[in-house]
């Protein structure tokens, strides 16, 4: 597994908004988005399809705050590398939060901690764009629909607590769910519906701001969140699902400690934004999925639609993107792997479906020797 130095690659990159199978032609001065294109030294007006650089979707630029080491003594800042994975999956979260699905397919020259990062991406984005409160009647119906006996978390002042869901009723014209806490019922009113989630965990304080006593996981979250750390830590969901080769996968995910700009105290595993339910201990929140991409089928542990799902590879991408259909998408297709030519061959056939362009990733640097493919699904 390479280390997050990377190899050696090409300098010049390489991108188009022809059909993937055209990517191989240089075209260094163009970075293109679907059928749109912006020519970097050109006016605008040469491609009239292109979207103004003003609707480019904005998000913070966490990354940017980064430092990271793969066992090595010494900490450096997040590589150029790395944070366009990163910053890609938080661009398309923001989009798909925004009501737009894309399909943005990347064939880095090295595929190692490509998914992981656009995944982290991902989850972090949703954390930073997403409103705190879902429309209300939507999820009192998803809440109301539930089986008796399905697990919730339920946010209750400063805490958060395990509870059972136990039925849907109406008391005094009111709409109300009722919820089995500690062998009690207790009647959560409609217009407080949000603050009852589908999904597994142990009664606990919420994170408020950040304090030097705190230290782990907690303390970066803070310190790169700020304000949105205490729901990104308290509501479990499934902001992203990542699909790919479980045990290389986890390899990455174990590899990589981070810690925020100018905290050296302050560290954690990589594993402290991506939230995979699998790595954290019981009781913690989970925010994203990891699945294999050798499993016929998988079940989310939550009731949301994941904002974004991640293929690692052309297999995952081929076999799972139909059971993720209501997700943006983002593969990345190893050309070393036997299965490349199906990936391009899926890429091919949804790109020739696409609905229109996806201009609102405008103003990533692709890195040198990566081809990158966007466009916005057809839903």
């Amino acid at each position: 597994m390479a280390g997050l130095g990377l190899a050696a690659v090409p300098e010049s990159a390489s991108t188009a908004g022809e059909p993937i199978r055209d990517l191989g032609k240089p075209a260094s001065n163009v970075v293109a988005y679907g059928t749109a294109c912006r020519y970097e030294r050109c006016p605008e007006e040469a491609c009239p399809m292109a979207r103004r650089l003003d609707e480019v979707v904005v998000i913070p630029n966490i990354a940017a705050g980064l430092e990271l080491t793969d066992g090595a003594p010494s900490w450096r800042h997040c590589p150029a590398w790395l944070t366009f994975f990163f910053q890609l999956g938080q661009r398309v979260a923001a989009a798909h939060e925004e009501g737009t699905k894309t399909c943005a397919v990347v064939i880095p020259p090295v595929r190692s901690f490509a998914a992981l990062f656009s995944a982290t991406g991902a989850v972090v984005g949703v954390a930073t764009t997403a409103r705190a409160i879902p429309d209300i009647d939507t999820h009192f119906s998803s809440l109301a629909s539930l089986k008796p006996g399905t697990p919730l978390v339920v946010k209750m002042g400063e805490k958060i607590y395990a509870a059972r869901f136990s039925g849907a009723t109406e008391r005094s014209g009111a709409s109300y769910i009722k919820i089995e806490y500690k062998g009690m019922i207790q009647f959560l009113p409609k217009q407080e519906c949000h603050r009852a989630q589908v999904g597994s965990g142990g009664k606990r304080s919420l994170p408020k701001s950040v304090r030097p006593s705190r230290g782990g996981s907690i303390r970066v979250v803070e310190a790169l969140l700020g304000d949105e750390a205490g729901e990104f830590l308290s509501v479990p969901t499934v902001d992203a699902v990542l699909v790919g080769h479980v045990t290389l996968l986890t390899q990455e995910l174990e590899s990589v400690q981070i810690r925020p700009e100018g905290e050296p105290a302050a560290a954690a595993p990589l594993g402290a934004l991506l939230r995979p339910s699998r790595f954290l201990p019981d009781g913690g929140i989970p925010r994203s999925l990891l699945v294999s991409d050798r499993v016929s089928e998988f079940e989310l542990p939550v009731a949301d639609t994941p904002h974004v799902a991640v293929f690692d590879g052309a297999r995952a991408f081929s076999r799972y993107r139909s059971q993720l259909g209501e997700s943006s998408w983002i593969a990345i297709l190893d050309r070393c792997s036997a299965t490349f030519s199906e990936g391009v061959d899926v890429a091919n056939q949804e790109f020739a479906v696409r609905r229109g362009t996806a201009a609102y990733l405008g103003g990533l640097e692709v890195p040198a020797g990566a081809e990158l493919q966007a466009f916005e699904r057809a839903r």
